[in-house]
C-alpha cells in the first residue's frame, strides 16, 4: 500500500514539474514613454519563470546614466481554488536611469535564459524633454537653506485641466470630459473637489482607469491623475460654456535638515502644503442639425440599426397582438423619441411599452431600446400596416439616415362575435340578406296648382280668443314645469358632483370583492366603471364624451399635477388592456392600490 501511495505522489510531482515546464514564459520590459532631463526614472525587466543563474544580460542604455541597478527581486505565490492548485513566480531586474540629453532614445532588448532557452524583450523608445522653465531656474538660484516649503512648489507644479474629446459637436452628440490633475510634486491627498453643474448638458459620471500617466504639457513633464470622468451631451445649439472646476490638493514636501550631524534632530523634515488649482472656462460650439430633416427624425444622434418583430399574418378578431421594434447602436439612446406607427382605424391600440438596455461608459452610450405596440383587432378583414420609419443623424457622415420596416399585410378572421348591421346601398336595406326596396312607401310632392279655400271669418271671434287664452295658459304652465325640472336637475348634478368620490369608493369596494374572489374580468370591469364614473360625476361630463385627453385637460384646469393626471390615465390603460387582452398578466392588487391612491389625491386637490 505504501508503494502505491509513493507512486501516486511521484506521479503528481512529475505532472506539476511538467506543467511548470510547459508553462509559457514571458519576458517584458516596463518604463515611462516620456521623461524630463533632470528626472530619474525606473526600468524594470520581468520574467515569469525562474531564470538560469547569471543568464540575464542588460541592454546598452545609450543616452542615459545608470544611477542604480540591476536590483533583483523575486516573488512566488501558491493558490488553491476549488481544489485546484495554481502557482506564479516572478523575477524582476530594476535599473534607475537619468537622461544625459534631450531627444528620443531607444532602450535595447534585454535577454535571459529559462531552462537553457533564451528569451528577449522588445526594444522601446523613451522621449526625453529638455524643460525650459524660468520659474524653476529662479527657484534653483535661491539657496536651499533659504527656501521655505511653500516656495519649493512652483505655481505651475500643480495644475487642473478638463480634457474634452471634442469641442465642436452637434446637438445631442456625446463628449467625454475628463478632470485631470497634473503634478510635478508628490500629492498626499485631495482636500476637496468641486465640479461645475454642466448647465445645458445632459451629464453622467462614468467609471474610469485611474492609473497614473506621464504627459507633456507646456513643455514640462507631469504625472497625471484622473479625478473624475463624465459623458456630456449638449441639449441646445450655440456656444455653451463649461464653468471652472476646483480642487484643493495637499502636497508632501521633503526638506533635508542641515542638522544631520545631530543624532536626535538630524535627517529629513516632511511638510504638507495645500494648493488650490482651477480649470479655465471652456466653450463648446454646438452645431444645429442641417435643414431638410425627414418627418421621422426625432433628435437621434449616433449610429443605429433597427429590427422588427411582427405578429402572425393571420389572426382572429378580438385577439391581443403586438408589434415590437428594437433600436440598437451607440449615441443618445436615452433621448430618442418613440417611433410612430399608423394602425388601421378598427384596431384598438394601447400605450406603448418601452424596455431599455442602455449602458453609459467613458466611450459613450450604447445598447438597445425595445418598443412594444400592443393592439387588439376588433373587426375582420384584410389590413395593411404601413412601414415604421426611424431617422437618425450620423455625425460621421453629417447626413440623415432612415431605417424602415417592410410593409406588412394582416388578415383578420371573424371570431363569430361580430353583429351584422343594416347597410343602405342604392336604395336597399340589407337585413341579414333580405332586401327591401324603400321608394314605394314614399309619396312625391305635388307640383301643380293647389285648390284655394275660401277664407273664413275667424280672427277676433270668441273661439279665437278662447284658443289664445288656452295657449297662453298652457305656455305659462309648461314654463313653470320646465323651471322646476331645471332646478331639480341642478340639484341632482350638484349631488352627483358632491358624492362622486363616495360612488367611486363603493365601486372600488365591489372591485375589491371580485379581486378577492379571483374574478379577474369583473374586477377590471368594476374598476374601469369607478375610474370613468368618478370623472363623469365629478366634472358633470357624460361618459360617452370622455377620453384620456379630456381627462388630462379637465384635471389640468383644476390644478391637478401632470404626474397625477398621467397616472390616472395609465391605470385606465392598464385595466383596459388587462380586461380585453387575456394574454396580458396584470397585478390586480397593484392596480387597485394605485387607483385608490390617485382618486384620493385628485379629490383632495379638487375640494380645495
Amino acid at each position: 500500500m505504501k508503494n502505491v501511495f509513493l507512486k501516486i505522489a511521484l506521479l503528481l510531482v512529475a505532472l506539476n514539474m511538467s506543467v511548470a515546464a510547459w508553462a509559457q514564459v514571458s519576458f517584458t520590459a516596463e518604463a515611462p514613454a516620456l521623461t524630463a532631463m533632470d528626472r530619474p526614472f525606473r526600468v524594470e525587466f520581468c520574467v515569469n519563470n525562474e531564470p538560469d543563474s547569471d543568464s540575464f544580460k542588460a541592454p546598452t542604455f545609450e543616452g542615459f546614466d545608470v544611477l542604480a541597478g540591476p536590483s533583483l527581486s523575486t516573488g512566488h505565490s501558491v493558490q488553491w481554488v476549488n481544489g485546484r492548485q495554481s502557482s506564479s513566480y516572478t523575477c524582476t531586474y530594476t535599473y534607475v536611469l537619468l537622461p544625459t540629453a534631450s531627444g528620443t532614445f531607444t532602450i535595447g532588448a534585454a535577454s535571459v535564459k529559462v531552462d537553457g532557452k533564451s528569451y528577449s524583450t522588445k526594444p522601446f523608445p523613451v522621449e526625453v524633454i529638455a524643460e525650459s522653465d524660468a520659474q524653476t531656474q529662479q527657484q534653483h538660484s535661491v539657496p536651499s537653506q533659504q527656501r521655505t516649503p511653500e516656495s519649493r512648489i512652483a505655481k505651475d507644479d500643480i495644475l487642473l485641466r478638463f480634457k474634452l474629446s471634442n469641442t465642436d459637436v452637434y446637438k445631442g452628440e456625446s463628449i467625454r470630459a475628463s478632470l485631470v490633475l497634473y503634478t510635478r510634486v508628490n500629492i498626499e491627498h485631495l482636500e476637496s473637489v468641486e465640479v461645475p453643474s454642466f448647465d445645458d448638458f445632459w451629464s453622467q459620471e462614468v467609471t474610469f482607469d485611474n492609473a497614473p500617466q506621464r504627459e507633456e504639457y507646456n513643455g514640462r513633464v507631469y504625472e497625471t491623475y484622473k479625478i473624475a470622468e463624465y459623458l456630456l451631451s449638449p441639449q441646445r445649439s450655440g456656444r455653451i460654456t463649461i464653468e471652472p472646476a476646483m480642487v484643493e490638493a495637499v502636497a508632501q514636501v521633503v526638506v533635508q535638515d542641515n542638522r544631520a550631524f545631530d543624532p536626535i534632530f538630524g535627517g529629513r523634515q516632511i511638510y504638507h502644503v495645500t494648493r488650490e488649482a482651477r480649470t479655465p472656462a471652456i466653450t463648446i460650439n454646438v452645431k444645429e442639425f442641417p435643414a431638410g430633416a425627414p418627418a421621422s427624425f426625432g433628435g437621434a444622434v449616433g449610429s443605429f440599426t433597427m429590427q422588427s418583430k411582427m405578429p402572425e399574418s393571420s389572426i382572429m378578431a378580438n385577439t391581443a397582438e403586438s408589434i415590437e421594434i428594437t433600436i440598437s447602436g451607440s449615441g443618445n439612446l436615452k433621448f430618442i423619441t418613440t417611433p410612430k406607427i399608423a394602425m388601421p382605424e378598427s384596431f384598438e391600440v394601447y400605450d406603448t411599452k418601452v424596455v431599455d438596455n442602455v449602458k453609459v461608459t467613458a466611450s459613450g452610450t450604447s445598447g438597445s431600446i425595445t418598443y412594444t405596440y400592443p393592439f387588439v383587432a376588433r373587426s375582420a378583414g384584410e389590413f395593411v400596416i404601413e412601414p415604421i420609419s426611424f431617422t437618425y443623424f450620423d455625425t460621421a457622415t453629417g447626413e440623415y439616415k432612415t431605417l424602415s420596416t417592410e410593409r406588412f399585410m394582416m388578415s383578420v378572421a371573424d371570431d363569430g362575435s361580430s353583429k351584422q348591421e343594416a347597410a343602405i346601398v342604392g336604395g336597399y336595406a340589407d337585413y341579414g340578406g333580405r332586401m327591401k326596396q324603400l321608394d314605394r312607401d314614399i309619396r312625391f310632392i305635388h307640383t301643380g296648382n293647389l285648390p284655394q279655400r275660401a277664407a273664413s271669418v275667424f280672427v277676433l271671434s270668441p273661439i279665437y280668443w278662447l284658443i289664445v287664452v288656452v295657449v297662453l295658459a298652457a305656455f305659462i304652465t309648461i314654463y313653470a314645469i320646465m323651471r322646476k325640472r331645471i332646478r331639480e336637475n341642478r340639484n341632482v348634478v350638484a349631488q352627483r358632483m358632491k358624492h362622486a368620490d363616495k360612488v367611486a369608493v363603493q365601486r372600488l369596494r365591489m372591485a375589491q370583492r371580485y379581486m378577492q374572489e379571483g374574478q379577474r374580468h369583473h374586477f377590471y370591469d368594476e374598476l374601469l366603471k369607478a375610474m370613468w364614473g368618478y370623472i363623469s360625476d365629478k366634472f358633470n361630463i357624460p361618459v360617452s364624451n370622455l377620453t384620456k385627453e379630456t381627462i388630462r385637460e379637465e384635471l389640468y384646469r383644476r390644478q391637478v399635477s401632470a404626474a397625477d393626471a398621467e397616472q390616472f390615465c395609465q391605470i385606465i390603460s392598464r385595466a383596459d388592456e388587462a380586461q380585453y387582452a387575456p394574454s396580458t398578466d396584470g397585478d390586480m392588487g397593484e392596480v387597485y392600490a394605485d387607483a385608490v391612491e390617485v382618486i384620493s389625491k385628485i379629490e383632495s386637490i379638487v375640494k380645495r
